[in-house]
This record gives structure tokens, C-alpha cells and sequence, in this order.
């Protein structure tokens, strides 16, 4: 069985001690590979070595005119190939060598899958940030092949689609330029274009993937995914679900109350007041508390980075919505584990338990407070 495959590379950087490695990799036997490398930056500079393995028959090279961003650098790229296969890969990991033949055993293996998960190893953190995002869980994607069978998306830096599942769906441009929630959006509905069939994991096709900026701190990135993630809901609302107000949607509607009482009753406003201060206090202690059931590392610093890693990506999902006037998004959740479970308010964790453990107390002695003055 002759395997088609088109290794689909979006790039800003065009690091030369990633990429030859990637575009250097042994095409096994009776397989047809293609690497579209696309760079997203028209001020590049081309390393010689690179520009030599450009030949336009086994490596194809574009060069956007302008930055377009991560979707439409990916669609473009996937438009470039006709393979009955596509590799999705990131331009700063590094592959194993014989990364292709597990893929392309795999497809022999099993033919009718719509796409594979692939495996993403991150180096054990070192500074606190680092910790900070492993125990927040926002990168347990990169290692979903390892702890389940099938699942509903997987990441784009090393992962597998059968063009012919695909068919006409693309990456959404609506997403924020630079990367967060495209993903998830376009494996979604790929998935519901084939009867909800969950990609199959293959956590023997394993990737090395550094950490960012050499560990730095950057806030930026989940601001920009609370962005992203606040369109999921919107476009797929079979997915979508309501809880109660998260830390940052809290304050602000106590804000609200808090203008209505100035011209309502401006009596009040204290107890608004040491409400807000407390849902504060309230965060520390139940991202604490979660934070230490994660075994994350006991650093005050890194419950720090917890803390704003939480309420920064809270803060990015609240502008998009608002920012869009989509206020009924306030309170909106997205079920990325692909089910459609609609029950309101079902989810609990230690974190949430802990809240409305706490929130109620609050109110209780805020009352006594109001009352007693």
C-alpha cells in the first residue's frame, strides 16, 4: 500500500538547527513525502543550507507576502499538497528519525482513522513559571496521546489528518493571529464532519518540544488564548455550557451592582466593597489548595505564577467576549473533551469545591457586618 504524506511546516523563524532535521528526515519505503514549508514573515532570511533543500518536488517553500497569521499560514500550506495525508508538525521541535515510518505504519495499519495524535515531550521545567504552567494543566494536550486511546483534538505541533476526512474544513481566521483555539475549533469540526469519530493517539510517534523564550515569563500567550477561547462556544455551541462566574467575571458583575448602588443605594457600597476583597482572597486560597492536589512545586512563587496564569486567561476570554458585545458569553464554558453533556454547573473540582465553600461564608459574615453597622 503506497502512503501519501505532506508535512505541513508554518514558520516566523526558519531556524536552521530545527528545521534540517525535520526536512532531512528518511522517507520510508513506498511512501511519498512532501514538506511545505510556509514561512509567516516576508522579511525572512533564508539560510543557504535551507534554500538548497528547496527543490519544489520534495521541498516546497512560500514566503507570505505579509504576516498572515497561524490559520491561514496552515490552510495555505495544506492547500500547497494534494497528499492523502497531512503531518502537521511545529518549527521548533525536534524529531526523532524515524518519526515518518511510525506515521506511515500507522496509516497502513489503520486506514480508516480519521487523523492520529502524536506525542509532544516538553523538558522538566526548571524555572517557576515553567512549573507554573505544568501545574496550571494548560499543555496536558501535548501529552494526551500517552494518557488516553482516542481523543476529541489533539496539538498541532506533531499530528496527523487524512485529507480525505478533512474534506472542506479549514482553519478559522477569526481565531488571534499568533495561535489559540483554531486548533480546537478546526479538529472539532473535522470530528463532527465524520460522525464524531475521536482521532486515534500514537504516543510511540514522539516529539521534543522546548520551552518558550528559554523558560522567561509571558503573559501574553494565555491572554491570547483566553481570546481564542472565548470564540469556541460561539462557533460551537454543541459543545457549550454554563457555570457560575470565575474570579474575573465575579468582580466584574459585583462592579455592575456596585454602579447600581451608587445611584440605588450608596449604603451599600462597602459591603460591594469587601465582597470584591474577598472573592480576591478567595482565588488565593482555592488556587493554593488546587495548586498543592496538583503537586505542583511548594514555591510561593510559583503559586504566584498559578495565580496570574489563572486570572490572565480568565481576563482574555472576558475581553473577547465583551469586546464582541457577547455578553451572554459571561459564565460561558467549552467542553473540550468533545462531549455534549449540557447539564449547567455539573463540573467540580477541588478548586470549585473549595469556593463554594468559601463564597457562601463570605456572604454570611459580609450580611452580619451590613447589618450589625
Amino acid at each position: 500500500m503506497s502512503v501519501q504524506i505532506d508535512v505541513v511546516i508554518p514558520s516566523f523563524r526558519l531556524e536552521e538547527h530545527y528545521l534540517l532535521p525535520i526536512l532531512s528526515l528518511k522517507t520510508p519505503a513506498d511512501t511519498q513525502i512532501r514538506f511545505f514549508l510556509v514561512a509567516d514573515n516576508p522579511a525572512v532570511v533564508l539560510s543557504p543550507v535551507i534554500r538548497q533543500l528547496v527543490d519544489d518536488q520534495r521541498v516546497f517553500l512560500s514566503i507570505n507576502p505579509q504576516n498572515m497569521g497561524a490559520a491561514r499560514t496552515r490552510n495555505k500550506a495544506m492547500e500547497m499538497g494534494s497528499g492523502e495525508w497531512i503531518l502537521f508538525l511545529d518549527d521548533d521541535i525536534t524529531v526523532p528519525v524515524n518519526l515518518l515510518e511510525i506515521y506511515a505504519e500507522a496509516i497502513r495499519r489503520f486506514p480508516d482513522e480519521i487523523g492520529f495524535i502524536g506525542l509532544v515531550n516538553m523538558p522538566p521545567p526548571v524555572k517557576s513559571f515553567s512549573h507554573a504552567i505544568v501545574a496550571s494543566g494548560s499543555m496536558d494536550i501535548f501529552k494526551i496521546a500517552k494518557d488516553r486511546k482516542a481523543f476529541a483534538w489533539g496539538a498541532t505541533a506533531n499530528m496527523m489528518i487524512s485529507r480525505r476526512a478533512m474534506g472542506d474544513v479549514r482553519f478559522s481566521e477569526i481565531f488571534p493571529k499568533a495561535g489559540g483555539g483554531e486548533d480546537v475549533d478546526f479538529f472539532m469540526n473535522m470530528r463532527e464532519r465524520n460522525g464524531y469519530k475521536d482521532f486515534k493517539s500514537l504516543p510511540e510517534a514522539a516529539v521534543e518540544h522546548p520551552w518558550w523564550n528559554n523558560e522567561a515569563s509571558n503573559f501574553k500567550r494565555p491572554f491570547r488564548y483566553g481570546i481564542g477561547n472565548s470564540l469556541l462556544p460561539q462557533r460551537n455551541p454543541r459543545y457549550a455550557y454554563h457555570d457560575f462566574p470565575n474570579t474575573i467575571e465575579t468582580v466584574f458583575l459585583a462592579l455592575l451592582a456596585g454602579i447600581v448602588a451608587a445611584f440605588v443605594k450608596p449604603s451599600l457600597l462597602p459591603a460591594i466593597g469587601l465582597f470584591i476583597a474577598g472573592a480576591a482572597v478567595i482565588e488565593v486560597i482555592a488556587g493554593a489548595v488546587q495548586s498543592a492536589k496538583r503537586k505542583a512545586k511548594p514555591s510561593a512563587e510559583v503559586y504566584f505564577y498559578l495565580l496570574l496564569l489563572r486570572l490572565i486567561q480568565e481576563a482574555g476570554m472576558f475581553w473577547g467576549n465583551v469586546s464582541r458585545f457577547r455578553f451572554q458569553g459571561i459564565t460561558e464554558r467549552f467542553n473540550y473533551n468533545g462531549s455534549f453533556r449540557k447539564t449547567h454547573f455539573y463540573r467540580t473540582n477541588t478548586y470549585k469545591l473549595v469556593k463554594w465553600v468559601l463564597y457562601p461564608l463570605l456572604v454570611i459574615w459580609i450580611w452580619r457586618c451590613y447589618t450589625s453597622a
